[in-house]
């Protein structure tokens, strides 16, 4: 019953198949590939609140463009973006580029810049503090690795903030001193922002440590680079004037184990459609660029958007076109000149041979007026002479020198029988 209702054509591809294992192991293959480029999960991302990031609105601009779906990833509230993707909570993840190298994590695409704002409590002078030696007690938005390497550096060089400082890890509104946040320059978002306190400025840290901070920062920690928020940027007390601050290049990643196929699409969509994805997020995607320093990137590139970067570079036979066509010319050149050498020494043989005939036909002209005797002798020494040339290659044992000896044999024939009739 089966049987009657396959298609005869359909039943003789089977058959086929049967017949050829390898082919059918291929064509499984082959649709097993395309199944999975076409039903692939989506990609979950991992955004802290902090990083002002809209999944929902990346979502449909990427549904809208793609062949595939971002969807926000899973895990604890308080996990990291690095610790989401080694964990399996994420495959996408925005981290500053001053976190150490991690194994399984590759580089998308760099998306902005992180800026360092500093905020002091009213009523707290960090020159007071650093005279009388107390603790400063400083919040780090989100544990970002840049604010802690900020602190870090505050440290090594008391006279940033203080001599002594105090890291809490919850924000007391009031009472922490600092809050220190690496984050995109908003005027329109600024949740990180508490009332009660003003940006500060660097520079206000002395002038060593603000020349430091400004020339010298980037020999400690060669991802952090100086720069300053321009005055009224943001409309907060602190802000009437430009405040000297410090940044970080900020990335898309994934984990490691991505399809290549998909990064590839991905960072294609965010650098060719760069306009829709800057008007919803234009502090974020507005930066998106595919020219920037991959040496300085802590996290290689994923071999999809490395793929990606490299479209339009020239293949290795392209790049050393120049090299190869002098190659090939000098090669041409070599050959023409050694297949020149072996046709002169060819001719030369040749030539020799030549000398050797005529000294034969010379004895057979003298055959009727000299002793027969005497011409043999001669016809002797001109047969070693021309086999010890043979010996030495300075004769080739080719045509002409079995022309020779029948030659030679010849005029010998004619003289020892001239020799035995006398």
């Amino acid at each position: 019953m089966l049987g009657r209702m396959i298609p005869h054509s359909v039943r003789h591809i089977f058959r086929a198949l049967r017949q050829r294992p390898l082919c059918a192991l291929a064509l499984c293959v082959a649709l097993l590939v395309l199944s999975g480029c076409e039903r692939g999960g989506p990609l979950r991302l991992h955004a802290l609140t902090y990083q002002q990031i809209d999944v929902t609105a990346l979502q449909a601009a990427i549904a809208s463009e793609g062949h595939f779906d971002i969807v926000p990833g899973g895990g604890p509230a308080d996990l990291s973006s690095l610790q989401a993707l080694t964990e399996g909570y994420a495959d996408l993840g925005i981290i500053d580029n001053s976190t150490p190298f991690q194994s399984g994590v590759r580089t998308v695409i760099p998306l902005y810049r992180s800026v360092l704002h500093l905020l002091v409590r009213d009523g707290v002078s960090l020159a007071q503090k650093r005279q009388t030696g107390e603790d400063i007690s400083v919040y780090v938005v989100n544990d970002s690795h840049a604010g802690q390497t900020f602190l870090s550096l505050a440290a090594q060089r008391a006279g940033i903030l203080a001599n002594r400082l105090h890291r809490v890890n919850q924000l007391q509104s009031g009472v922490t001193d600092v809050i220190v946040y690496f984050g995109p320059i908003n005027p329109q978002s600024t949740p990180w922002y508490q009332p009660g306190y003003s940006l500060v400025s660097l520079a206000d840290a002395g002038e060593a440590a603000a020349e430091f901070l400004r020339e010298g920062v980037s020999l400690l920690v060669p991802q952090l680079k100086s720069m300053e928020i321009p005055a009224l940027t943001y409309n907060l007390p602190g802000n009437e004037r430009p405040l000297q601050s410090l940044s970080v290049a900020t990335l898309l990643v994934s984990a490691k184990a991505i399809d290549e196929e998909r990064i590839y699409a991905l960072t294609r969509l965010l650098v060719e459609q760069k306009p829709l994805f800057a008007a919803l997020e234009p502090d974020i995607f507005s930066w998106v660029s595919e020219r920037f320093d991959r040496e300085k990137l802590n996290f290689p590139l994923h071999p999809g958007a490395r793929r990606y970067f490299e479209r339009d570079e020239p293949t290795p036979l392209e790049r050393y076109a120049d090299s190869i066509n002098l190659l090939v010319y000098l090669a041409i050149l070599l050959a023409t000149g050694v297949v020149g050498l072996l046709r002169w020494r060819t001719q030369r043989k040749k030539d020799r041979v030549d000398t050797f005939y005529s000294r034969l036909l010379v004895i057979r002209e003298r055959s009727p007026h000299e002793p027969a005797a005497e011409l043999l002798e001669e016809v002797r020494q001109l047969e070693l002479e021309a086999y010890r040339l043979l010996i030495h290659e300075k004769l080739s044992a080719d045509e002409s020198f079995r022309i020779f000896t029948d030659l030679l044999g010849s005029i010998r024939a004619e003289l020892q029988a001239k020799a035995a009739a006398v």
